[in-house]
């Protein structure tokens, strides 16, 4: 497998559970969808686009991400019911100052290295959530052949299925921090397949993934790619 990874940083972000309205989640990290908006972005491509160019050229997600705060944002509109004019609110979850390293990876070396060309010189800005979570990049690494291998520990990252009974902590809770936040596991159904049709899009297909905060250990290893001395599961 080829991979390079790219870090990042954002003063905000937010990555809304689909579903949510009103009251609009966010998820502790940005899901595959997201990251092939993303990657879209520094391609140049919309995001019907950039679903079919990751499916034609297999392109695989590794994320590993950490947040130092969260805030709610109070946001007034008005919406049109019965061809009247109402005044409502929602709030937004946003998570701030967001570090973030995404692994890019694929079995063809020349489709790989292509995106990573892209993500040297975006063709759109890069953001995480809104318009306004500009996505900041620091560092993105060379493509490197990596090989598959086994780990069962994990930390700040996300897998697939639902690992909700497969792990137990891997921290000692006596020596850690009293200004440490634990983090259990988060298990969510979202969206990974769509059907386009002009400006809207049905959801096809929804599959689980495992959001992993604090530190853990899965009862069965699973399988990982080293990219610069990172583990990362590929989505």
């Amino acid at each position: 497998m080829f991979a390079f990874i790219v870090k990042g940083f954002a003063v905000t972000a937010s990555f809304r559970v689909p579903e949510s309205h009103t009251f609009q989640q966010t998820l502790p990290l940005p899901p595959p969808t997201t990251l092939t908006g993303l990657m879209g972005a520094a391609i140049g491509l919309d995001f019907e686009d950039a679903m079919s160019f990751r499916q034609q050229k297999s392109i695989f997600f590794g994320v590993i991400g950490s947040h130092k705060g969260e805030m709610k944002d109070l946001w007034k509109y008005n919406k049109i019911k019965s061809e009247e004019s109402l005044k409502d609110v929602l709030i937004r979850e946003y998570l701030t100052d967001f570090s973030l390293t995404v692994a890019i990876a694929s079995k063809d070396q020349t489709d790989i290295t292509e995106v990573r060309n892209c993500f040297c010189n975006p063709k759109y800005a890069l953001t995480l959530g809104n318009s306004d979570d500009l996505f900041k990049i620091k560092h993105i690494g060379a493509v490197v052949d990596s090989e598959e291998e086994q780990d069962s520990t994990f930390e700040n990252t996300m897998l697939a299925g639902d690992q909700a009974l497969d792990y137990k902590p891997n921290f000692d809770l006596k020596n850690t921090p009293i200004t440490y936040r634990v983090m259990a596991p988060q298990v969510f159904l979202l969206p990974t397949a769509f059907n386009f049709k002009g400006g809207e899009r049905r959801v096809r297909e929804r599959k689980l993934f495992t959001f992993v905060g604090s530190p853990i250990k899965v009862k069965n290893p699973l399988p990982v790619y080293k990219v610069e001395n990172t583990a990362f599961f590929l989505l």
